[in-house]
């Protein structure tokens, strides 16, 4: 597998797994397997930046989801 494709993989485990992405960010090279790169510290870096968006943005998806486009969900989502 190429590293780029790993590093997506990666990434994209981390959006939707939230115990995954707290080992990630608190311990990227167990993630990495010991073979973090620098390009691969920059993108757990970026990752860490754009968590309150991207915790905002499954929430909102959540409440769509649950509540067939966010109308009485009762406070749920």
């Amino acid at each position: 597998m190429e590293k780029t494709d790993l590093r997506r993989q990666i990434v994209g485990k981390a959006i939707v797994d939230p115990a995954f992405r707290r080992k990630l960010l608190e311990k990227p090279e167990e993630v990495f397997k010991d073979k973090l790169t620098p390009a691969d510290q920059a993108a757990v870096e970026r990752l860490k930046k754009m968590l309150p968006a991207l915790d905002d943005i499954v929430t909102s998806l959540a409440g769509e989801v649950l509540c067939g486009g966010g109308g009485g969900c009762g406070g749920l989502a």
